[in-house]
């Protein structure tokens, strides 16, 4: 706080920051592999949410509606959901750990998860 009051007294505009955790994590398919999984994310408002798709160069090989994907309980192991084709925003309620998103299909399909 003292650094921010320094910074206040010699000029500098300080603005609320967003919530720390606030965030989001993503991975996409690489050419000639069949998964990935994105970063840890901590459910902390109850919920995670998942939007998949085909990325901006597509496969030739697959489309966006083949694209398998899932929420993985980071502690258990436990998937606590799952779904196919692209998505927009699809919102896993109840959740209490950390979890981590997963694609099993063709290469150039991402998924992004967050919560907030």
């Amino acid at each position: 706080m003292a650094a921010a009051a320094l910074a206040v007294g010699a000029g500098v505009t300080v603005l609320p920051a967003a919530p720390a955790w606030a965030a989001n994590s993503e991975c996409t398919v690489q050419n000639f592999w069949t998964t990935c999984s994105t970063g840890n994310l901590s459910a902390v408002n109850g919920w995670i949410e998942v939007t998949t798709f085909e990325s901006y160069i597509g496969n030739p090989l697959c489309d966006a509606s083949e694209i398998r994907w899932k929420v993985v309980d980071a502690t258990n192991g436990h998937v606590v959901g799952r779904g196919t084709g692209a998505t927009n925003r699809w919102r896993i309620s109840g959740l209490t750990n950390s979890y981590y998103g997963r694609l099993d299909n063709c290469p150039r399909m991402t998924i992004r998860i967050h919560n907030s």
